[in-house]
């Protein structure tokens, strides 16, 4: 898969990202935080294609995906528990967690311009192992229809997307990096991102309009 494929794959972000944006006035301040996920990402997406572009940015592209990463991380938490789907005390927890292994990993790879792959896995278990909890929740206890359900195709979206870069990292980064299989399961991804990002525009679509 070419360059070119990958970031129109990539950029595919955006759709959320747009989505987003329109109805921020029309949603709930507690949903606020995912459309800010969704603009963050379409950030770092463009930034990520502009050091490809121009290879003078390429030596500093690692340390805004590590910063990505922990902002990403606690708007996702704050989100999930701003709707009553995690603890005060676990988001505390958790949030302190991230800082501790982004610490360790700026300790173990001695810059903070080497991607952060602790930080990446701590991250990616965290949000799947909560989005799991969440689908199984409007599985079991929601009654109204699934498919005009927000928090159904929001987890849906959620686990696909951090259970396959999970799975990404911890079979291509470890072993399979420099071998085509290894970059066929890397393209694979491209892929898997950009259905995802798909379902995350549905979800935007399905979060219902605030009170007046």
């Amino acid at each position: 898969m070419n360059e070119d494929v990958k970031y129109i794959l990539a950029m595919s972000c955006v759709l959320p990202a747009i989505a987003g944006i329109f109805r921020l006035s029309a949603i709930d301040k507690k949903f606020h935080a995912f459309i800010y996920m969704m603009i963050l990402v379409a950030l770092l997406e463009t930034w990520i294609y502009l050091g490809i572009k121009f290879p003078n940015l390429g030596s500093l592209s690692r340390l805004p995906i590590n910063i990505y990463m922990l902002l990403n991380l606690a708007l996702f938490l704050f989100f999930v528990y701003n709707n009553g789907y995690l603890g005060k005390r676990k988001l505390q927890l958790l949030l302190l967690s991230a800082v501790v292994v982004a610490i360790f990993d700026c300790i173990y790879y001695r810059s903070v311009y080497n991607l952060f792959l602790y930080l990446l896995c701590f991250v990616s278990v965290v949000m799947l192992v909560t989005c799991i909890d969440i689908l199984s929740k409007q599985i079991t206890e929601v009654r109204y229809k699934l498919t005009d359900n927000f928090w159904f195709w929001f987890s849906s979206a959620s686990i696909l997307y951090n259970a396959f870069n999970f799975l990404i990292f911890g079979v291509l980064v470890f072993s399979l990096m420099k071998t085509k299989k290894g970059q066929s399961i890397a393209d694979i991804q491209h892929l898997s991102n950009a259905f995802s990002y798909l379902l995350f525009t549905v979800a935007i679509l399905k979060i219902p309009k605030k009170d007046t």
